[in-house]
């Protein structure tokens, strides 16, 4: 199994290339292309992308996987929802040059108290065809990611489509994609990692490795929340699980000088996961 991490490592006006033998360097054999709308919107984005390609192979780095764009427009962006839809057709484009197995899409939904799981379903599913559609069209393989909630201490009569399992599942299902798994997420929303996983089962594609403490969604590395890993691993091997042990996780809050160090950490954290796992 491959050790793979987010391109988000480091903050985005790092360029490309030094965010790759950064990670290279941390001992990352794979990465997982962030993407947002505005990186596609951007002028020249065609040619970015091909340097960055360019970077990868130089890097000796490959693109195992690719997260859609999330950067919803609202009035604080420059674009709108055709522009949005452009962006990230462009992105699943470039996921299918880039080689990348499959790529993470958000089902873009939102915490909510007048909450109406059939209401939420529908909204989403409409919401995320045309985008599915696309890309099995261009030939890549899309995953729905689970959602975080807002906090295992938070009132509980505040809902969110996608953090249950089973509404993930059916979800996948109707639209004919896998499945990305976020631990983070997953903790925050309560879910009991083994079960969900195990009910998951051959759905799932990729994973989004995190840590946290069941209460936000601050990505740290493995070991450093409360996440029962050995669970997770025993669940990810029962399974069948063949892609990469693929972190979600950054450098980007840290002072420079210890970035690197942090960076090694992650990496080994995520030899200790495969080791727990093919234990």
């Amino acid at each position: 199994m491959k050790m793979c991490v987010t391109t988000g490592i480091l903050p985005q006006n790092v360029p490309f290339g030094q965010r790759l033998s950064f990670l290279k360097r941390a001992g990352f054999e794979e990465a997982d292309f962030d993407i947002n709308a505005s990186m596609m919107l951007a002028d020249g984005w065609m040619e970015a992308f091909c340097r960055n390609l360019e970077e990868a192979k130089e890097a000796g780095i490959r693109i195992r996987y690719a997260h859609l764009p999330f950067d919803y427009p609202n009035q604080n962006t420059a674009y709108g929802w055709d522009e949005f839809y452009t962006a990230s057709c462009r992105a699943i484009d470039m996921a299918v040059l880039a080689g990348a197995d499959c790529a993470a899409i958000h089902p873009r939904t939102a915490m909510k108290r007048d909450y109406c799981a059939e209401k939420e379903h529908d909204e989403a599913l409409s919401f995320l065809r045309p985008y599915c559609d696309y890309a099995r069209h261009a030939g890549l393989s899309l995953t729905l990611e689970n959602m975080r909630g807002p906090g295992r201490s938070a009132d509980r009569t505040i809902l969110r489509y996608c953090t249950e399992t089973t509404d993930l599942i059916r979800l996948a299902d109707e639209l004919g994609i896998g499945i990305c798994w976020d631990t983070g997420h997953a903790n925050i929303s309560a879910q009991t990692q083994r079960e969900s996983l195990l009910l998951v089962g051959k759905r799932l594609k990729m994973v989004h490795v995190n840590d946290n403490w069941a209460e936000d969604d601050i990505h740290l590395a493995p070991f450093l929340g409360n996440i029962a890993w050995p669970e997770v691993m025993g669940a990810l091997k029962e399974i069948g699980y063949r892609g990469s042990m693929n972190l979600e996780v950054g450098c980007r809050r840290l002072p420079e000088g210890m970035r690197g160090a942090y960076a090694g950490y992650m990496a080994e954290s995520a030899r200790t996961l495969i080791g727990m796992m093919e234990a």
